[in-house]
Formats: C-alpha cells, structure tokens, sequence
C-alpha cells in the first residue's frame, strides 16, 4: 500500500472524483487560503463542469510544501475511498488515521472548514436552496448555485462576513451569519450544529491561545469537557474490558422527524396526536457518535426510518459484528410509550423485540448494550409549561431484559415522560456521554451510570420538573472501556 501521494496522482485524482466531490475537496484545500481565487475560478468551472481541469496541480504550486497529508485527509473527509483505493492507500488505514466521522477533529485540514463541509453534506438541495434564497435577500449574496453551497461559504468568507479563525494569532471563528440564517428558517438542528463547530474552535482558543491550528490535541468534543482523571489500573481478569482497536459496532437511530402511518392496518397503533419534531436530537447523535468513535466503534448513523426497518438495522448492525469485536451497542434517540419506541411512521415497535434481534447466537457472551432515549409514559411531575424544554413521548407493557451480557438503560422510568432541552439535547444522553468520558478512566460502566442516575435526577427543569433513568443488567462481570484515543497519545 502506499503511504505518499505523488504529484503524478493528481491528474488522476481530478479525472477520478464527480464534480461535486471536486468542488468539496477544493473547498477544503483553498478556503482558509485563497477563498476569493477558489470563487472565481469555480464560478468559471461550474459552467462547464465536464471539461477537464488542473485544479490541483495549480493548488500544490501555491502550498509548494507539505501539501500531501493535507490532501489525503481532504480525500477522506470526502470519503473518496474507491479513488484512494485506486491510487494504492488503504482507505480503513486513513480513516484511522484521520478520524473523519468526528466533526471536530481535524489534522492537516481547518476544522472549521471540515464542520463547514459537513453542514452542507447534512442539507438536501431544498433546504440549501431555501438557505441560499434567504441569504440573497437579507445578505445581498450574488451566488446563484443552489447545488454547491461551498460557492456561497466562499462568498461569505471573501466579505468577512464568515470568520474561520486562527488558533496560532488567538483570533476566533465567527459563523454567527449562518447560525442565524438557520434559526430564522427554523432549521434548528443545522443551526446548533453550525453552531457547535464555531464553539468547540473558540474554546480551545479560549484555553490556549498559542496552540497552533489543526492538531489533534487541540480537539474538544460539543458539550463534552475533558476531564483530568487518574488511569484506570489492571483491569481484573473476570471483567469485560473494550479496546479502542476493536470495539465493536455502535448504531445510532435517529428519529428527527414524523408522519402518520397511511395503512389502515396499522391505524389503531398510531398515537391519539400527531408527533412533534425532535428538536435536539441532533446535539445528542453528535455526542454519541464523538464519543463511542473515540473509543473506537465502528459508527453506523440512520436518521428518520419506520418501525419495522428499526428492527431490520439493528439485525444489519448485529450481522457486521465480527469475531474479534468487543461488544454491540445500540442507541434509539425517539418518542416512546412504555416498553417502546415509535418509528418515523409513529407506529411503535417494542424495545424487547429489539432486544431480541440484538440476542443473537453469535453474539453470545459479549455485552449487548441499548440505551434508549425516549418517554415510557406521558406523566410529567409538574403541570407547569416548559418554555424550552420538551418530552419524548405521546402505558402497557413493561420491559426489562431477561438475557445475559445485556445492559439496558431508558432515560425515564415507566410511566414518566422524557425531558430533552431544545438546544442542549436530553438530560439524559448529554450526562451520559459526560459521565462515561469523565469516569471511564477509572470505573467500570454500573459506576458510571450510578453516577448518571444521581446527576439526571439531581436536574430541575424550568416548572420543577425531573426525571429517573433507570437501567436493567444482566451483565456477568464488570465493563471497562479502554482510555480514550485522544488521551493516549
């Protein structure tokens, strides 16, 4: 396999990437650079997207040195992996490598290019169109192309309107413009997303202000500080313990969104009242997946899906299980009743039944770990309006594991409905990636989620409101998780 790129690749690597990946990738390499040339010359090149183009041999004459790590990790990002592949480099090697799943975590590249890019991935063409309609009229933007929104990130940084910062002069990001555009079009989730990017770049600053851009030290995780914890000693013999090298799978079920059920069939299962959108879950995907990637899972994220693809995503999850893999988790970010969680469609499936699909054969011995983020109930403590506070969850059976190595644990009890703050997420799934990345350290995972326990029903909503999570185990022997990536090196 090769470990350097040669400027003979880069006719190749042009040819080889679509037109959109080629606008992404230079996006990425010229935006904190030269964005007013990268504007210009893609205003040109979009008119005739098919002819061929120099664009990065022109790029390595400007950087002139050590552009090829930079390169590289912009391929990834991308995930441009059969053009890697067809260049000679192993793609899983570079992922490693580069960790480009994990929004703030940058190499070589700006960071806050990379979270740039990553919003635009996370838009469809209407909402790009939608966002870029409302900054030509309240931001006088002349870009016309609702298909590369880049063009319109390059147009807001060339005025100064958009700010990307520098770590090495203490000068912070500044994408206040684009948080507020989202917000106003109440696209709420992309809004906190954009938002975390210019946070987690000005913290750092805010820590340190001669650390230069781009390292790995230099990365903070959105709502999740590091803490300063004594290594955890030998691990005993009869407990599990997770290595960052082969975790496991991590599968995240995302349900942002909801419609009614058209079959007939299924019309008695469907809630009395429609269901709201989740605003927030976004903020707890991105805690999960930041932190479950750094303890090395392989991350499996599906957003808005029926009740029964559920169940046939969690079996996916099961079956790309390998041998040496340490464990499974699964995580349902949704509204719930008790004992379930509603799909997209808002027929409810039953967390046994998921538990059941996650209990299988060749999975036998390794913990099995679901963490459920959703009401089991409608009760609420207090009858008091939570002005920024909302709850998972529109009673009947109750659920509680009955097969060894599992671990269950639901933000509530039954009964009681689930509280998730509209731009911090869920009481419960922020303390619990709190929890785990100040504690794993040192504790076994029923420490640590005693601890969640004690914090989530310590927390007082605006009318008084609170909640218990609760957590059913039948795990045989303690859980460790390994340090974190970022705290071995």
């Amino acid at each position: 396999m090769c470990t350097v790129i040669a400027t003979e690749d880069l006719e190749f690597i042009e040819n080889e990437l679509d037109f959109d990946d080629k606008v992404s990738l230079l996006f990425l390499l010229y935006g904190q650079r030269n964005p007013n040339y990268l504007l210009q010359t893609l205003t040109v090149v979009c008119r005739a997207p098919n002819e061929e183009t120099q664009l990065l041999h022109d790029w390595v004459s400007y950087v002139k040195d050590e552009w090829q790590s930079e390169l590289l990790e912009a391929l990834v990002i991308i995930q441009a992996n059969l053009c890697l592949l067809k260049t000679g480099f192993d793609d899983v090697e570079l992922k490693e490598r580069f960790l480009p799943h994990i929004a703030e975590l940058a190499t070589c590249v700006n960071p806050v290019l990379k979270g740039l890019y990553l919003l635009c991935e996370k838009m469809d063409d209407n909402v790009t169109a939608k966002l870029l309609d409302y900054l030509k009229q309240n931001n006088a933007l002349a870009v016309q192309d609702h298909l590369h929104f880049e063009l319109a990130l390059l147009e807001l940084l060339c005025r100064g309107e958009l700010k990307l910062g520098c770590r090495k002069n203490a000068e912070q990001c500044d994408l206040l413009v684009l948080v507020a555009a989202l917000k106003t079009l109440d696209l709420y989730d992309l809004a906190y997303f954009c938002k975390s990017i210019s946070n987690n770049f000005n913290k750092d600053i805010s820590m340190n202000p001669n650390q230069s851009d781009n390292t790995k030290s230099n990365v903070s995780f959105y709502l999740l500080p590091e803490a300063k914890v004594q290594p955890l000693g030998d691990v005993p013999q009869d407990g599990y313990y997770i290595s960052n090298r082969n975790a496991g799978i991590i599968l995240i079920i995302n349900q942002f969104t909801f419609y009614r059920e058209a079959n007939p069939e299924l019309a008695d299962l469907l809630p009395l009242k429609p269901l709201c959108n989740r605003r927030g879950t976004e903020i707890d995907k991105l805690a999960i997946s930041n932190l479950f990637s750094a303890f090395g899972y392989d991350l499996i994220e599906i957003d808005n899906i029926p009740h029964l693809e559920i169940l046939k995503q969690v079996e996916n999850a099961v079956t790309k299980m390998k041998t040496n893999h340490c464990s499974l988790v699964v995580c349902l970010l949704s509204h719930g009743q008790e004992g379930k969680v509603y799909g997209s469609n808002s027929i409810p499936v039953s967390v046994k039944a998921i538990e059941k699909v996650m209990a299988a054969e060749k999975l036998t011995g390794r913990p099995k770990l679901l963490f459920v983020q959703a009401c089991q109930g409608s009760d609420l403590q207090s009858a008091v309006e939570i002005p920024r506070l909302e709850h998972d969850g529109p009673s009947a059976e109750r659920t509680a594991s009955v097969f060894v190595d599992f671990l269950v644990a639901w933000s509530t009890v039954p009964g009681f409905a689930s509280v998730r703050h509209i731009e911090k997420g869920s009481w419960f799934i922020q303390e619990l990636c709190l929890k785990l990345r100040q504690l794993h350290d040192r504790n076994h995972l029923m420490d640590i989620l005693t601890a969640v326990i004690d914090d989530v029903s310590s927390k007082r909503g605006y009318g008084n409101e609170c909640m218990v999570p609760i957590i059913y185990s039948t795990l045989r022997k303690k859980l460790y998780f390994e340090p974190l990536k970022s705290k071995q090196s």
